[in-house]
């Protein structure tokens, strides 16, 4: 365990900036650390780097959840980061800028979310959607209890283990590419941006719905 709490420090004084913790609150303990990274905008960071996405203040499922994996490392708690395979279709109801990109055919993509290694027990953790996605029908989850599993934001087809020492960004490519062909990994990130733009422009209270799919 790092008894200074680095990446926490960070996140706290990214929380007090933004109006979110009194300056003077001790370090959020995991429970409040978890809703902080979930609550986080949903949007693309410049790289992969916990600082950057604390930095940033926006993570997709793979930033948030290297972050949070980070957090519990410094706190001396394991956990396995998993990628999962998964397909996204919007409903009609989502904004015209989704379905016009989606038209009508399920969008691919490769969803991340962590094993933490609890001394309760073995649990799945999902920081992925903000909980002001929750209106939309997006799985959210509302609240970190130990030893207890959360949903996932998808519905996982192949699940597999990020190695320990491997870019998840690195991993998540050579999966998209091996299963995926280029027309449909353009159609991703034409998606990912769309709905990453939506969160930063304050529309996060609305987000596009899914059918238990994490974009």
């Amino acid at each position: 365990m790092n008894a200074d709490l680095p990446l926490t420090r960070q996140l706290h004084a990214g929380a007090v900036a933004r109006g979110l913790r009194d300056r003077t609150a001790p370090l959020p303990a995991l429970p409040e650390a978890f809703a902080l990274v979930r609550d986080m905008p949903y949007a693309r960071t410049s790289d992969h780097d916990p600082v950057t996405a604390l930095r940033e203040w926006r993570g997709t499922c793979s930033t948030k959840h290297v972050l949070l994996k980070a957090l519990l490392a410094e706190r001396g708690l394991r956990s396995t980061l998993m990628a999962c395979t998964q397909e996204i279709t919007p409903p009609p109801g989502a904004p015209p800028e989704l379905l016009a990109l989606t038209a009508g055919r399920p969008v691919v993509d490769i969803h991340n979310y962590l094993v933490v290694h609890a001394p309760q027990g073995d649990m799945l953790v999902d920081a992925t959607w903000p909980l002001t996605a929750a209106p939309a029908g997006l799985p959210v989850n509302p609240e970190w209890r130990w030893g207890e599993s959360q949903r996932l934001a998808c519905t996982p087809l192949e699940s597999w283990p990020v190695p320990e020492g491997v870019s998840v960004a690195a991993f998540k490519d050579r999966l998209l590419r091996e299963r995926f062909s280029a027309a449909e990994l353009e159609r991703r990130d034409a998606f990912i941006r769309a709905v990453g733009q939506l969160f930063l422009a304050g529309e996060a209270a609305s987000p596009p719905s899914s059918s238990g799919s994490s974009y």
